[in-house]
Order: structure tokens, then sequence, then C-alpha cells
């Protein structure tokens, strides 16, 4: 079936409007590591304006040339944007969260502001602190709670070699795991990604216990 194709904006205006966007999106970059609303509204009236196409590019290959990140990667940001608005990039600029995680707490995210405990605490960076602290708290309080343990007086704790080999089997069977997680994921996709950071973080957290233990 023949796609029908939305007009691209005539002569140059159309260009020189892409040319814009790609200039605001290299200038949001440079603010800070992580994504923010205003580049995911660049990125998403790039998509759905079909603007990549004065650049003589698909889409996939427009992310990849252009904006150096895949399609998956920027299909991703542009949900975001458009199931959770501004709150959610304001949020993820100061600590790590992930959609899931953000719709437990999005009730609390107002105006630039993340309600807690009564009080109400601005979303800068002067509150990165607070803000860690009241997201932690309140996606605590959203997590399933756990049956009561029935009272059993403790058991003696295992000696250290049996703790550091039932580690060891955990840390194997995780490793496993996410490769597990990995190979079904599709290439360049958010997945993927998140996986790779976390194995940087973890590279540099058993470099730290190498060196502490030696």
């Amino acid at each position: 079936m023949k796609k029908t194709l939305v007009p691209m904006p005539a002569g140059h205006a159309g260009e020189s409007e892409l040319d814009q966007l790609l200039g605001e999106r290299r200038a949001f970059s440079r603010v800070g590591d992580s994504c923010s609303a205003a580049d995911a509204e660049c990125l998403r009236r790039m998509r759905d304006e079909r603007l990549y196409r004065f650049k003589k590019v698909n889409w996939s290959q427009f992310c990849t040339q252009y904006l150096d990140i895949s399609k998956t990667e920027a299909n991703c940001i542009i949900r975001r944007f458009e199931e959770f608005g501004q709150s959610y990039f304001d949020v993820s600029r100061i600590v790590r969260i992930s959609p899931e995680s953000y719709r437990a707490i999005a009730h609390a995210v107002k105006d630039k502001s993340i309600e807690y405990d009564g009080e109400t605490i601005p979303l800068t960076g002067d509150n990165a602190q607070r803000v860690t602290a009241a997201v932690q708290a309140l996606r605590q309080a959203a997590a399933p709670k756990r049956e009561p343990k029935s009272a059993i007086a403790p058991a003696a704790p295992a000696p250290l070699y049996e703790r550091i080999h039932a580690l060891e089997r955990r840390a194997y069977d995780i490793a496993a795991e996410l490769r597990r997680v990995c190979d079904e994921a599709s290439r360049g996709g958010c997945e993927r990604q998140t996986i790779q950071r976390l194995a940087r973080d973890l590279r540099q957290r058993m470099y730290d216990l190498e060196v502490l233990a030696a």
C-alpha cells in the first residue's frame, strides 16, 4: 500500500527551519548531559513535520547522521515527551528515572516542583539532593507492600566464605540474565543503551572494590 507523504514546507523556508532546529538542539545538548523538553520538542517537529527529508535521507538515517542517536532512542524521547510533557524532563535532569518509575510519582510533580511531605521543592540544580531524596521516598511509598515476616528469631549469619560464594553465584546469574536481555533487545534501542550505562557503572564499582580488597 502506497503511503501518503506529508507535504514539506516550500522552498528554502523549510530547510532553514530544519537548520534552526538542529542548531537549537546542539545548544540544548551543551546545557547538560540529559535531554530537555525543548530538545524532545525539536525531535518531534523534525520527525512529524518530516523536515529531515530536506537532507535527502529517511528518519533513521537522519537520526544517526545528524542527531548522533538511533531512531529508536529518538522515538523513545518523543514518546516520553508526548506522555509526560516537560515535567518528566525537569525531573530526569536532576535524578535518573525510568518512565515506569515516573508514572508512580507523577502526581507529585507540578509547576517545576515536586511535592513531598508537605513541602514544595523547586526542580533546580541547587535542590538536587532534596529532589533526589523526595523521588526515592515517593518511589518507595508507591512500591508494592511486602507481607510482614513472621516473628522468628534471626539465624546466625553464615560464614564469610559462604556469603562470598553466594554473592559470586548471584553476580554470575545477574550477568547472564543481562546478556539474555541484551540479546533480545533491538540494536541501538533504549534497552541496550541502559544496559551499556549499567555496565560502565558496575565496571567502575568493581574496580573500586578490587582496590579496596587489595
